[in-house]
């Protein structure tokens, strides 16, 4: 399976790499960049067996990730916008599971954690107003979840994307095309099906999430996008190879390519995204082969798939950092590979589940003190 959709992923990268450009100047993605993601497989990597997925190893889903980044990040971004919500769907009831995807394994869940709806129960409805921020594939979606609170109880809520209005306010130096916009809705009336409270820790999952995968820690959800951060920084590197090889400097009488501080810069900047990489993904397997062994996962092991995480996403964005420094007046001129590069990673790097501060969410694991993200290391 891994082969078949790697494969895939490859042959949809022609379609991503066609419209990259298209999804970078409207601020989504084109629709036969959606149609190729669909045509690849993405949409059920994390979707259950049970209900038409394929239920991958989270190595596969990084690794495919991985693939369509190298054709457009924005588009692999999409990895996580199809597969966070099928992961966190082990805890939802059945019935809910079934409305969502058991008709169309390829509906699209996008989702944030920003902002809580408000809602309030009427009969066999919901209630709901409120706007969330960050919405990536919103301009996509079949529905759109959400916290809510409602009735003194927090809850997960899949909105129907009729009942949404966008606010087109995505507009940022990088990662244009993902579409991260607000949602906004008012006194929406949202089935109570669709509604499910959040799941307490040592919850069953539901029937249909079944098998190694739902018995791994919720953050394997990681591989569904950092590995977009580990290929930014690949092809940085890859860049400034060429670079080097080709650039006489201003004042200079010799290629880049001599120069002692772009050497430095180079080999730092691969040191980082080796490590980093090969860390990140043998985090993977380990959290694998220890959620097919049966053995139950405690808090430490955890915190420390959060970290190899958080550390691929910063370590990435640090090797960037030293391209651009080696690079430098190469590494500014608008339109060129480094500086599309430059922007994606600078917009990547201040994701709220990866950024700098998480470092220290990790801590507060190891050393026993109040967690400010309790919910995504337990």
């Amino acid at each position: 399976m891994r082969e078949q959709l790697l494969s895939r992923a490859e042959a949809a990268g022609a379609v991503l790499r066609e419209h990259a450009d298209w999804a970078e100047q409207h601020g989504r993605l084109h629709k036969n960049s959606i149609a190729a993601l669909c045509k690849a497989g993405v949409p059920r990597l994390y979707l259950p067996e049970s209900l038409g997925g394929y239920q991958v190893d989270p190595t596969t889903c990084g690794l495919v990730c991985g693939v369509l980044a190298a054709a457009d990040a924005a588009a692999a971004w999409h990895v996580m916008v199809y597969n966070a919500a099928r992961l966190m769907a082990a805890g939802w009831p059945a019935a809910m599971v079934e409305r969502l995807w058991g008709e169309n394994p390829d509906a699209m869940v996008a989702a944030s954690g920003h902002t809580p709806f408000e809602g309030r129960r009427d009969g066999d409805v919901y209630v709901v107003s409120g706007q969330n921020s960050f919405v990536s594939g919103c301009h996509h979606a079949d529905y759109v979840m959400s916290p809510m609170l409602a009735d003194g109880q927090l809850f997960t809520v899949a909105v129907p994307a009729a009942e949404i209005e966008i606010v087109d306010n995505w507009d940022t130096m990088g990662m244009r095309g993902t579409g991260s916009n607000d949602v906004r809705l008012q006194e929406a009336r949202v089935p109570a099906e669709l509604a499910a409270p959040l799941p307490q820790p040592q919850s069953p999952p539901n029937r249909y999430y079944q098998g190694t995968l739902y018995q791994c820690p919720s953050r394997v959800v990681f591989a569904t996008y950092v590995p977009v951060a580990l290929n930014l920084a690949e092809r940085a590197i890859a860049e400034l190879e060429q670079l080097a090889a080709a650039k006489v400097p201003y004042a200079s009488d010799h290629k880049l390519a001599r120069r002692a501080l772009a050497q430095h810069h180079y080999a730092r900047a691969l040191a980082l995204w080796r490590s980093a990489s090969s860390y990140f993904y043998q985090s993977l397997d380990s959290v694998w082969a220890q959620a097919g062994s049966g053995r139950p996962f405690t808090p430490r092991q955890k915190a420390d798939l959060y970290l190899a995480g958080v550390h691929a996403m910063q370590a990435s964005a640090e090797a960037v950092k030293q391209v651009m420094d080696a690079a430098g007046s190469s590494s500014l001129r608008k339109g060129t590979p480094l500086e599309r590069i430059h922007r994606d990673m600078e917009t990547l790097r201040h994701h709220g589940f990866a950024n700098e501060s998480r470092y220290a969410s990790v801590a507060q694991v190891h050393w026993d003190v109040e967690l400010d993200y309790p919910l995504l290391l337990r």
